[in-house]
């Protein structure tokens, strides 16, 4: 008897778990039909949310550029770009990869890449909102 009520309370709290998270989900998407603030900074980027493909693609990626995100298909190869990612916020754009360098801390400098915000892969995505300078990029690393 004892076991079976273990089971209940996990399955209740379970059920909490998904409820709030459900709640969460939909202030966010409040706040994101609501229009986002023009995007001038990294610190502007809202936090992404986690949603299936078809919603990312259909509203939310629309919502990042009408508040000034770079869409891929404006991207310079080799370019700058200031954005927000989890761990920078400047990385380059290579179209020979299809993603952003970028120079990372973890034990030491190293470069990594991420995606493009169109690109979703479950990762952290780089939201671009403004050219870079070499100058920007070099103080980076410093």
């Amino acid at each position: 008897m004892e076991r079976d009520d273990n089971i209940d309370a996990v399955k209740m709290r379970f059920e909490a778990e998904k409820m709030k998270l459900r709640e969460e989900r939909e202030k966010t998407k409040e706040f994101w039909e609501n229009g986002i603030p023009k995007l001038n900074n990294p610190e502007d980027v809202p936090t992404l949310p986690r949603v299936d493909e078809k919603q990312w693609r259909e509203f939310y990626v629309p919502k990042l550029i009408e508040a000034g995100a770079i869409p891929k298909n404006d991207l310079i190869h080799n370019q700058i770009y200031i954005g927000e990612h989890r761990n920078t916020t400047i990385a380059r754009w290579n179209q020979e990869t299809n993603k952003f360098e970028h120079m990372r801390y973890k034990f030491g400098w190293r470069e990594d890449e991420c995606n493009h915000f169109e690109d979703d892969d479950g990762f952290a995505l780089f939201v671009p909102i403004r050219l870079g300078t070499q100058e920007e990029w070099d103080e980076r690393i410093k």
